[in-house]
């Protein structure tokens, strides 16, 4: 597998192509680029390598590639060499080495992510990653988060990039025939480019939540899927592309149906910059939502060193840039509980306006528990989106920390959202009471809720101060004010009036 090994798939997070939607075959008004490409006039070479020229070929070069029977060195050799002087001619920019095209079956695949999940995963960490998804509603007491995140990595990514190497990597899912499809190409071979010119592993790219990473991909991954989007445009207008043969994959069932095996909520949460990405790079630039002449338009407006603090800024490009306020743990637990301070941000993960939204979505996709319009996400915002990010209770998020806490077995958490207002407060804490009420949540005290049965099984403590709101969940009632000392429990019979 040309050296593909578990310490560098670590790298996937920055530079991976995951499959929104079931992609139509990108061709172009010639179809396959094999009939008539032998007889075609080549351009001569230029003397000197030039923005639109690559390893010999032209962007608008034809070319002979027929993937019906698989791919010959041959013709990867220029499909991959024209489709780097296309990225360049999109992009105004040169490659400065060649860029190696590898292709994985979906078998060898999910084999590589099943060794580096291995040594991912341990213990603690697979923990925290279960109170992390549980907190939002995603997976349940009894299910493995880790797992999930195992499964949704090998049937939704397409292809990814290794950065600091020459290699990009396409999932074929047929291993007698693998064929490569278009768009995935010319994403992969962008992240290849950003690399060389920007460089993917630098440490303005890190994050350590979540939410920074739904940030950092809207730039990275927003920046390749909007040179993707541009060569797509390209295709229908005139280019000859290169036909993908095969069925499209299944098209994620968002608008309704049973659900998928993978979970269709990490699912939602994962695409957030893949779908608001190509906006958000479409505002920096200054370029036309509908103008495919975008090699012309001032890509220095994509600023690296800098890039969007959240997925906040990705959904809404007009936020102001400013970091978010900070939010504090206050206090610490007691009778045993402990945070877990190797994961995440000191212990603690930032889930986001993208998290927060895929909470209340899910509800409604998956249980029938609609807090918001949940069918909206299907109704894509503007011609560069996928997907519909907003809803009133995810709005208006101003920054959130969530706090995992163990004692031996038993599991619990603090989660504090701050809100840009208070009436933005107000309607995060109704529609996660809502929630608990979808859930046949009992009120058993002021601010207090105990859901009995079921999966999710477990007391909740909800309150806003002004413009924050703070979760406390626990096993029990009692092991409440054990993780959060300061809040005053008020039994009550199940059922009462007992006011907020």
């Amino acid at each position: 597998m040309h050296g593909v090994g578990t310490r560098k798939l670590g790298a996937l997070a920055v530079a991976v192509a995951v499959v929104l939607v079931a992609p139509g075959g990108v061709v172009g008004t010639g179809g396959s680029d094999a009939t008539g490409a032998q007889d075609a006039k080549k351009p001569p070479d230029p003397e000197n390598d030039v923005v639109g020229w690559e390893d010999g070929y032209w962007y608008d070069e034809p070319i002979a590639v027929d993937q019906s029977d698989g791919l010959t060195e041959a013709e990867r050799r220029a499909y991959v060499g024209r489709a780097m002087a296309r990225v360049e001619r999109l992009r105004g920019q040169e490659f400065q080495e060649r860029v190696e095209l590898q292709v994985l079956s979906r078998q060898q695949y999910r084999r590589i992510v099943r060794a580096q999940a291995d040594a991912e995963f341990g213990p603690a960490q697979r923990a925290w990653e279960n109170q992390v998804w549980e907190a939002l509603f995603a997976v349940n007491e009894s299910t493995d988060a880790a797992a999930e995140t195992v499964q949704l990595r090998q049937e939704r990514i397409a292809g990814f990039y290794l950065p600091g190497t020459s290699d990009i990597y396409v999932i074929a899912e047929s291993e007698d025939r693998p064929v490569v499809d278009n768009a995935t190409l010319v994403h992969e071979l962008t992240h290849a480019l950003q690399d060389q010119q920007v460089g993917l592993a630098s440490p303005s790219l890190r994050a350590q939540t979540m939410d920074g990473r739904r940030g950092v991909d809207g730039l990275v991954e927003g920046e390749a899927m909007y040179v993707e989007k541009l060569y797509e445009r390209r295709c229908r207008a005139g280019w000859e592309c290169v036909t993908t043969p095969g069925p499209d994959p299944p098209k994620a069932p968002y608008e309704g149906g049973p659900l998928p095996d993978y979970n269709l909520a990490m699912q939602v949460a994962t695409i957030q910059p893949y779908s608001d990405g190509p906006p958000y790079v479409a505002a920096q630039i200054g370029a036309n939502e509908t103008d495919g002449n975008a090699s012309e338009k001032n890509w220095s407006g994509l600023d690296y060193r800098r890039p969007p603090f959240g997925s906040e800024q990705v959904i809404d490009p007009a936020m102001d840039a400013d970091p978010p306020p900070t939010l504090r743990l206050g206090e610490q637990a007691t009778d045993g509980w402990r945070l877990y301070g190797k994961q995440g941000e000191n212990g603690s993960q930032t889930v986001g306006e993208a998290g927060i939204y895929t909470m209340f979505w899910y509800q409604g996709r998956a249980y029938d528990n609609q807090v918001i319009p949940w069918r909206e996400f299907d109704t894509a915002d503007g011609p560069l989106d996928e997907f519909n990010y907003t809803s009133q209770p995810s709005d208006g998020w101003g920054n959130d920390r969530l706090w995992p806490y163990h004692d031996g077995e038993k599991r619990g958490y603090v989660w504090r959202t701050a809100w840009d207002t208070d009436e933005d407060a107000v309607e995060f804490e109704r529609a996660y009471r809502e929630l608990l009420a979808g859930r046949n949540a009992t009120r058993v005290g002021r601010n207090t809720w105990v859901i009995r049965q079921g999966g999710f099984a477990d007391s909740f403590h909800v309150v806003r101060d002004g413009k924050t709101v703070t979760i406390v969940n626990g096993p029990t009632v009692e092991s409440l004010t054990e993780i959060r000392p300061s809040i005053e429990i008020r039994a009550a019979q199940d059922g009462c009036d007992c006011g907020q």
